[in-house]
């Protein structure tokens, strides 16, 4: 083991130990918490002096306390669990009853001991931090499991855990836990200045905004330094309170002076940006918005009045739930990475909050008059804010609970709408006609439960249909001529209305023998809106691919040719990857379809006994099912000749020369010489010469009556010499080309010449009526002019 990898691996044990010593440390003080929490009740009773030396009860958190417990305020404190009260710790620490099992009271000079073990607990002194305890780690793992890539979301966890480390102690403060106060007083002074690194990280992770944050560093080092003189509370002197005073109001200030910096930074950077209508000024906004609702509360009602009037408004506990709205709403938008969507979900809460005020507001007085309780403004306030919440979350969420709940709820209606997705995503791959039986028809008519449907085109000259299932294409035809819709069988909808054609999608009755309803017509409604832009397009491109080929076959002179040559590979590559294409949807879809029909009918034969004339007639069948697979895989052979790459072009057009000898009535002589020179041009040029080969054997077998073909292949001069001759009937060479078709493609005539221009060749066509016809092209070896 070398040097390096001893010190990888005892930097390992020591993170290792450093992880260990932490998980340790923070459930030996968990456990503290939550048996100080449990052991001892919040009483909430405050104590002072008078000038006579004796302890007095100054003021209850709450008047129930003091009820309960039969004190009143003015009451003297004698002895505390029977000792004596000027050594007794909490008083001393924070001039509080916290912690105590007896208390012997002086009233108006009469004694008597008061046991408030039987105090009872209040969810909100001891739930309540638990909860928000629970609710904080669970986002903080949440967050880093799922994106620990991320420097702002690690920031970001480090913040849950502050805040539910503050959770974690508070049910210890409140009950005069030193540990507790050590802890809530050093977590609120480092919970704004992380908030403030976590932003400075964000918004340059985000943004690449840079917050000037120098001094971050030195207010970690001065809350350190405060975390050490407030350690002196786990010791009890004289001066003890006063330590604890002092510390109470450091702790606010820098808490405020903290979100104050927050604030301003903020406010520098979105006067900076307000005029820009960019993500980053929407970010700054809705991150200033959302750190106002979540401190505020607790600032402005319990904070400043205890600087300024020595004792808050509202409860510091019930506020600092507000905290939580700010790391909650960016963790929301992180993990569900939807934090490009920000600014909409924030106002979609703002306006589930406002919905949520009126309602809210009946409820807390509905509540008042069933229970009909003298409750303190702060409890009502309290109720309110908590009603406000739970409403604004309930209607928040109703849209997803909605929408997973419809399934079971309209199921119907949630059918309609899948179908209805996967029609609008598959739509935009339509390129013709033939796909729209596929990809539209077939969903339709399973969806809506019908017989049958048609998409049917009108024009000038003729109708075409598409259907799919049971319709009668006749009486379809007939509908669609005399144009009368009012049929009790079909349901007609128009789709398209040009000077070139119109269509219409036609349904037929439901197979429970009913017309379609009100719900699927509106829903046809809707996917036709779909289907009219997507007929929009195949239309055009029909009308396109057709002006394009006329235009690629009708370049007026070879000498511009060259410029044209762009172009022409452009429809020949188009026209070469749609025979791809069909080829290999023939070969995995029909040709698989046949085998599999041939396995079964096998597997019948051996199964089942049948009659010999019966079983004669099988394996008549079966073997016409293998004459149409021989036919569909020469045919995908011819509309993907992927021999060439394996074999060569010679043995290639070989290959097909004896196919097209079998079954043609004239003879085919082939003959081929230097072709080690040949088979070095490049594939493109090789499937060219096949396509040219084959287009002209299809028009000797359409058009020539020819008895005997010529084809001769070599390479002659730096190029590669391709003859064609027979002996038909020819045709008039000053008669168009391009209303010759070739085979069943229809590309004409002129797409020979195109193929050859293409390749930067040259070529001869002689014909004439009765005299058959010589076609010969002079292609060269090497891309280029053809010297």
């Amino acid at each position: 083991m070398t040097n390096n990898d001893r010190l990888k691996e005892g930097e390992c044990m020591k993170r290792k130990y450093l992880f260990l010593s932490i998980i340790v440390l923070f459930l030996g003080v968990q456990y503290w918490m939550l048996y100080v929490t449990f052991t001892y009740p919040v009483n909430g009773i405050a104590v002072e002096q008078d000038s006579e030396s004796n302890w007095y009860i100054k003021k209850f958190d709450t008047t129930i306390i003091g009820s309960q417990l039969g004190l009143k305020t003015g009451d003297i404190i004698k002895r505390i669990n029977n000792q004596d009260v000027d050594s007794f710790s909490s008083i001393v620490k924070w001039r509080t009853l916290d912690q105590s099992e007896s208390i012997l009271v002086n009233r108006n000079g009469k004694e008597f001991e008061v046991s408030t073990k039987d105090t009872p607990y209040a969810i909100q002194y001891d739930v309540f931090p638990i909860l928000g305890e629970v609710i904080s780690f669970l986002f903080a793992a949440i967050l880093y499991m799922k994106i620990r890539v991320s420097r702002s979301a690690k920031f970001l966890t480090l913040v849950f855990i502050t805040i539910g480390l503050i959770f974690m102690s508070l049910g210890g403060s409140i009950r005069g836990d030193a540990l507790g106060k050590v802890l809530i007083n050093t977590l609120l002074m480092l919970l704004p200045i992380i908030f403030l690194h976590f932003l400075k990280i964000f918004f340059n992770e985000k943004s690449n905004i840079k917050l000037p944050l120098r001094f971050l560093n030195l207010s970690y080092k001065i809350v350190a330094s405060i975390f050490v003189i407030m350690l002196s509370f786990f010791i009890t002197t004289p001066f003890s309170y006063s330590i604890h005073m002092i510390m109470t109001l450091i702790t606010v200030l820098v808490f405020i002076i903290g979100l104050l910096l927050n604030f301003y930074f903020l406010t520098i950077i979105y006067w900076k940006y307000r005029k820009e209508k960019t993500y980053a000024a929407t970010l700054i906004k809705t991150v200033w918005g959302s750190l106002f609702l979540s401190f505020f509360p607790i600032i402005a009602f319990s904070f400043v009045p205890l600087l300024i009037f020595g004792k808050v408004w509202l409860d510091s506990l019930n506020m600092g739930w507000f905290v939580l709205f700010f790391p909650i709403t960016f963790a929301y938008l992180i993990v569900s990475k939807r934090l490009y969507d920000i600014d909409m979900i924030l106002r979609r809460i703002l306006y589930t909050t406002l919905i949520s005020l009126v309602p809210s507001a009946i409820l807390v007085a509905i509540s008042g008059m069933i229970t009909a309780n003298d409750l303190t403004w702060s409890q009502i306030i309290i109720e309110y804010v908590i009603f406000v919440i739970v409403l604004t979350c309930i209607l928040y969420s109703l849209e997803y609970f909605m929408t997973k709940l419809e399934p079971f709820m309209f199921p119907r209606k949630y059918q309609l709408q899948v179908v209805l997705k996967k029609l609008a995503k598959n739509l935009g791959s339509v390129s013709s006609y033939r796909e729209l039986k596929e990809i539209f028809l077939i969903d339709i008519v399973n969806s809506l439960n019908v017989f049958g449907g048609a998409i049917v085109f009108k024009n000038l000259e003729n109708i075409e249909i598409i259907r799919e299932g049971q319709i009668d294409e006749e009486e379809i035809e007939e509908l669609v001529i005399t144009e009368n819709w009012d049929h009790p069988y079909y349901s007609v909808f128009e789709i398209n209305r040009h000077e070139e054609f119109t269509s219409y999608l036609i349904m037929t009755q439901k197979k429970t023998k009913t017309l379609l309803g009100l719900e699927e017509k509106q829903w046809l409604s809707l996917i036709i809106t779909y289907l009219s832009v997507s007929l929009e397009n195949v239309h055009l491109i029909r009308k396109l691919t057709v002006k394009l080929q006329q235009l690629a076959a009708q370049v007026p002179d070879e000498k511009v040719a060259g410029d044209f040559l762009w172009f022409r590979k452009l429809m020949l590559e188009l026209q070469e990857n749609e025979r791809v294409r069909i080829a290999t949807d023939l070969h995995d879809t029909t040709m698989q379809d046949l085998f599999f029909l041939k396995d079964r009918l096998h597997t019948m034969l051996e199964k089942y006994a049948f009659l010999p004339e019966d079983k004669e007639q099988m394996v008549s069948i079966i073997e016409y099912i293998d004459v149409i697979n021989a036919n569909l895989r020469q045919s995908c052979f011819e509309l993907h000749p992927y021999l060439l790459k394996e074999i060569g072009l010679v043995q290639t057009i070989e290959k097909l020369v004896k196919f097209e000898r079998a079954v043609s009535s004239f003879t085919i002589h082939f003959h081929a010489t230097r072709t080690s020179i040949i088979e070095a041009r490049d594939l493109e040029s090789k499937r060219h010469i096949f396509r040219m080969v084959q287009e002209l054997l299809n028009n000797a077998k359409k058009h020539s009556l020819a008895s005997s073909i010529n084809i001769r292949l070599t390479a002659v001069n730096e190029s590669i010499l391709f003859e064609y001759e027979d002996d038909g009937i020819g045709f008039e060479a000053n008669v168009t080309l391009g209303v010759i078709e070739i085979g069943s493609s229809g590309i004409g005539m002129e797409q020979m010449k195109s193929r050859v221009l293409s390749l930067m060749g040259q070529f001869e066509l002689e014909t004439s009526k009765g005299k058959g016809l010589k076609f010969k092209a002079q292609i060269p070896l090497k891309e280029g002019k053809l010297g």
